[in-house]
């Protein structure tokens, strides 16, 4: 297996060197997404500063950071030997330097990964210190310090955070560009597609939590991520018309054949047109709660098949459906 890390960071991309993706991609691509868009949306919630949302916000930032570290260990198991990922970030012959290489898709993108590490695990340590669970003095006096910073700066961070969070989650979507492969290689839009559906899936996550907590249909946070989550699923839809018309033949893999199947019912049948069916109450003698849960847990599904999908089409059968 030609594992990612290696593959798209070596001069080969470009050249003719075909990738060998598997599971370790897909889910990476589906959590970073994922990681991305809770911090994404708890940022903005908090920035809106309605104490009503300080649910979702604390929920937000408290997976975001968890899902990256997950994520990060993803990219190491792919690298096929793990020990070496720190060699995407340092140069091995002048340690401490760090190596960049603006060139490199997958150097940029470890590098996005890694700024963005940074501002989830301020999020996160910040969210356990507010709900008291930590209290080891340090953190707890440069929390302190932080929090007395004028209101700008603190504005700022969050904001900085938010375009390193936007970074990642359109930034797995643009990584096929790098490829040979054509479907992937002209699917300019691919880099938005995904950005839309880890903005969907992350507030249907964020719905999920909040309904399995008593958090039901009319709560004011919970119609505002179903209002967000309906808008983003119109996008989507967009997205993926505007994609396959741009595509042309080039779409095949994806459109057609078994593949075709899930992606027409799993993604945009059960994925999209089906919550949001749910989301706007069309369907008669289903319960609020039990709609918005099913619709909740069919984004989720509908997003990770959708990166199942896109991954494992273009490649199959040189590449195995189970292959990590």
């Amino acid at each position: 297996m030609m594992p990612v890390l290696a593959q798209i960071g070596s001069p080969y991309v470009g050249h003719g060197f075909p990738p060998h993706w598997g599971w370790y991609t897909i889910l990476y691509f589906f959590l970073g997404g994922l990681s991305a868009g809770t911090y994404f949306i708890a940022t903005l919630l908090l920035l809106n500063g309605d104490p009503r949302d300080r649910e979702v916000v604390r929920l937000g930032y408290l997976i975001s950071f968890p899902l990256l570290l997950v994520c990060a260990l993803l990219l190491s198991l792919d690298l096929g030997v793990p020990s070496r990922f720190w060699h995407m970030l340092v140069q091995s012959h002048r340690i401490p330097l760090p190596i960049f290489k603006p060139w490199s898709p997958i150097s940029f993108g470890v590098w996005i990964l890694t700024s963005f590490g940074l501002f989830a695990f301020v999020a996160f340590v910040g969210t356990l210190v507010d709900m008291g669970r930590i209290r080891w003095r340090p953190v707890l006096a440069a929390t302190a310090r932080a929090g007395r910073l004028p209101r700008r700066l603190i504005d700022a961070w969050h904001v900085l955070g938010t375009c390193f969070a936007f970074a990642l989650g359109g930034y797995t979507g643009v990584l096929f560009t790098s490829t040979t492969i054509p479907v992937w290689h002209n699917a300019r839009l691919m880099g938005a597609l995904f950005l839309m559906s880890a903005a969907s899936t992350s507030y249907a996550l964020l719905m999920l939590l909040l309904l399995q907590r008593g958090r039901w249909r009319g709560h004011p946070t919970v119609e505002k991520l179903a209002r967000a989550d309906r808008f983003l699923i119109g996008l989507e839809l967009a997205i993926i018309v505007l994609m396959i018309l741009l595509l042309g033949p080039l779409a095949r893999p994806l459109i057609s054949g078994g593949f075709g199947a899930l992606f027409w019912i799993g993604v945009v049948g059960l994925g999209l047109l089906f919550p949001l069916v749910l989301h706007r109450g069309a369907i008669s003698g289903w319960a609020g709660p039990r709609r918005e849960l099913i619709a909740a847990v069919c984004a989720l599904v509908g997003g990770l098949l959708l990166r199942f999908v896109v991954v494992m089409s273009p490649q199959y059968p040189a590449v195995s459906l189970w292959a990590l």
